[in-house]
């Protein structure tokens, strides 16, 4: 009976080290995704940006901010 118990608790042990070893590369995995993400998201809002003032001074340029002339 005791063999037994022992057996049944050594395999639980190992499926619980397996399930433990397979989170530590899940989660190892999910970070380097998620720095990835950080980082595309990161030069997306610099572009964004950007363009809005690139598009600020283009219309500045042009005499966007002018004021009618009238005579």
């Amino acid at each position: 009976m005791s063999e037994e118990r022992f057996g049944s608790m050594e395999a639980r042990l190992g499926a619980l080290e397996t399930r433990v070893a397979v989170d530590d590369v899940h989660r190892s995995n999910v970070e380097k995704r998620l720095s990835a993400i950080e980082d595309t998201l990161k030069w997306l809002v610099r572009l964004v940006i950007g363009a809005l003032l690139l598009g600020v001074l283009a219309y500045m340029i042009r005499g966007g901010l002018s004021l009618p002339v009238t005579t």
